[in-house]
């Protein structure tokens, strides 16, 4: 076994947790599942797979992380979501990784499904995300969405071969439900961040994000579900912007930043999608 420990912050994942802990089964010594309140099995599933399991306080996303790589015993983790598999060449890739030095970070490539379909295109199909990394010089920023490593030394990235499969939604009412929540979030992280929302985000941002992800990244190859995508995501970036407005327009009236949002449409009104 290498000496790096597997973190994972879950939440009613009984469905899907014993998927992830079976795929790494053997590559580490110190596997970290952190539940940050499950009223289901998820706690006694990964029990059963030898983890070592914790209750924490959900304090968005890059905070509850931090929290959860805190447990980990050793100074290199591996950073999983309980949605996520890995697959047999990523395996192998880590049975055999060795740190270049501290200072990099380690990519693994997203390989995502819509239910059962592999989306190879628009948004979906060069995801490279930021998973391995040694937490006494890096760890996750505080944002509570869209979460990202963050260092104060300068960082390299490498990537790994394999992928990380990436089980994300079963039915087109899920995805779309979880984009508006994301939605909420990202326009409350811009908020913090003093950013602005204009009528040019209002008016061209959705019309360029449905054109890259539906066009220029090839999401009409995926068919119906490219479609989905490429429309949620333009409404995900206007619903992103209208909400970062209204925060904008409260904190000039009020002089205060305010965490209170407004009513956000949680479906849309969609043909059905294959």
């Amino acid at each position: 076994m290498l000496h790096f420990s597997i973190v994972i912050v879950a939440k009613d994942a009984a469905h899907k947790i014993g998927r992830l802990l079976k795929s790494v089964e053997g590559l580490s010594d110190d596997i970290i599942v952190c539940d940050s309140g499950s009223s289901d099995d998820t706690m006694s599933i990964a029990r059963e797979f030898g983890a070592s399991v914790y209750s924490i306080q959900w304090k968005g996303y890059g905070k509850s992380k931090n929290r959860a790589v805190s447990y980990a015993k050793h100074d290199w983790v591996l950073s999983l979501d309980s949605d996520e598999k890995i697959d047999s060449e990523l395996y192998n890739t880590l049975s055999t990784w060795k740190p270049e030095d501290d200072n990099t970070v380690y990519q693994v490539l997203w390989k995502n499904f819509f239910g059962e379909r592999w989306i190879k295109h628009s948004d979906w199909g060069s995801d490279w995300k930021n998973r391995l990394f040694n937490k006494k010089i890096a760890n996750w920023d505080d944002s509570v969405a869209h979460e990202d490593i963050i260092s104060n030394q300068k960082l390299s990235y490498k990537k790994l071969s394999g992928y990380l499969e990436h089980y994300s939604f079963q039915h087109p009412d899920e995805y779309i439900s979880k984009m508006m929540n994301s939605a909420r979030l990202t326009a409350y992280k811009y908020h913090k961040q003093n950013k602005k929302s204009t009528v040019m985000h209002l008016v061209f941002s959705p019309a360029v994000c449905f054109i890259k992800s539906y066009l220029l990244r090839g999401g009409f190859l995926d068919g119906g579900k490219g479609w989905l995508i490429a429309r949620t995501s333009a409404y995900y970036t206007y619903m992103k912007y209208q909400l970062l407005w209204k925060l904008n327009r409260n904190q000039q009236v009020s002089g205060t930043a305010t965490t209170s949002f407004p009513p956000v449409v949680h479906s849309i009104k969609m043909n059905r999608v294959s």
